[in-house]
């Protein structure tokens, strides 16, 4: 895994407009999707618990898992969302964080500069599998930010504008 090409990572709340903006990147850079979303769909169609607002801990082991697999059999240049993620959630569900991620050797897979989309109320939709409240956004992002800070990456913040705007960004700034 130490050896492939960093990951930049696009990251923030729920319902920020990080999936459409990687889903407008795939046109011109290989980005890996959201393993969180793909986890709560499979565990739902199965009638298994491992989300996030039922067993943390199961949904965050499957998504570390995952992870980690796809980190080593990718070519992909973005990936929408990290394994960080999973520590700042588990710090607001007041869940102790894995030794796992804690010791996961972030700044050796992931490019130090993120992209952080901020919470914006006037995109945030609820849906099957994102259930949050806008006010656990608020928190999570906050989570989020101190989490990566902590770790020593660079925090980009996305505008609150169009998905091409935003898109330019990321591109002008990693090509």
């Amino acid at each position: 895994m130490y050896n492939l090409p960093k990951k930049y990572i696009i990251t923030g709340a729920p319902g920020t407009g990080k999936t459409t903006l990687i889903n407008l990147l795939k046109d011109t850079v290989p980005c890996m999707d959201e393993v969180s979303r793909r986890v709560i769909i499979d565990e739902q169609k199965n009638n298994r618990n491992g989300m996030p607002w039922e067993d943390i801990h199961r949904f965050t082991d499957l998504v570390f898992e995952l992870t980690t697999k796809e980190l080593l059999n990718s070519n992909t240049l973005i990936c929408d969302r990290s394994l960080l993620d999973l520590e700042a959630y588990l710090t607001v569900a007041s869940k102790p964080i894995p030794n796992y991620l804690r010791d996961f050797p972030y700044k050796k897979n992931y490019h130090t500069t993120v992209f952080f989309a901020p919470t914006w109320f006037e995109i945030y939709c609820q849906d099957a599998q994102r259930l949050q409240e806008f006010d656990f956004c608020l928190r999570l992002e906050k989570s989020l930010i101190e989490h990566y800070t902590k770790k020593g990456f660079e925090i980009i913040m996305l505008p609150k504008t169009s998905v091409t705007t935003r898109k330019k960004l990321v591109l002008e700034t990693i090509i």
